[in-house]
């Protein structure tokens, strides 16, 4: 009998722009103490998923403890690959609130509280950590 052994899956990478990344971090201090939610713009491959506009989307709601918006609201756009929203407490893993009900596209980015590069996390629908990057240019 002949086993097929399995190759080892290659996890995709997250890579976002430098302007992208300042975007999500002034948005989140100016929504402060809330949350603030985003879009996220970009492009994707079997190695990364590229990061490189965001939008905000229209009727988005937040507070303290919560981030959302109406997904049939938002204009169609193949551009859209995710979501960015901000945790004011300190933490930036997803919660199980964010694993159920708030992910949209194929990433999801948190940043925490103080809303620095260092506080930028990405997760996909399972709430699995990818490496991200922060580059100049895409």
């Amino acid at each position: 009998m002949i086993f097929k052994t399995q190759q080892p899956r290659t996890r995709r990478k997250v890579v976002i722009t430098r302007q992208a990344a300042d975007g999500i971090i002034t948005y989140s201090k100016a929504r402060h103490p809330n949350e603030a939610i985003l879009v996220l713009q970009g492009g994707q491959n079997k190695e990364q998923i590229v990061i490189d506009g965001l939008v905000i989307p229209p009727f988005a709601s937040s507070g303290p403890f919560y981030s959302g918006f109406p997904i049939h609201d938002l204009p169609f756009d193949g551009s859209y690959i995710g979501s960015a929203h901000s945790h004011p407490g300190g933490s930036n893993r997803p919660s199980l609130e964010d694993l159920n009900r708030g992910f949209y596209g194929f990433v999801s980015v948190i940043i925490s509280h103080p809303y620095e590069d260092e506080t930028i996390a990405a997760y996909d629908r399972n709430g699995d950590k990818y490496e991200l990057k922060i580059v100049e240019s895409a």
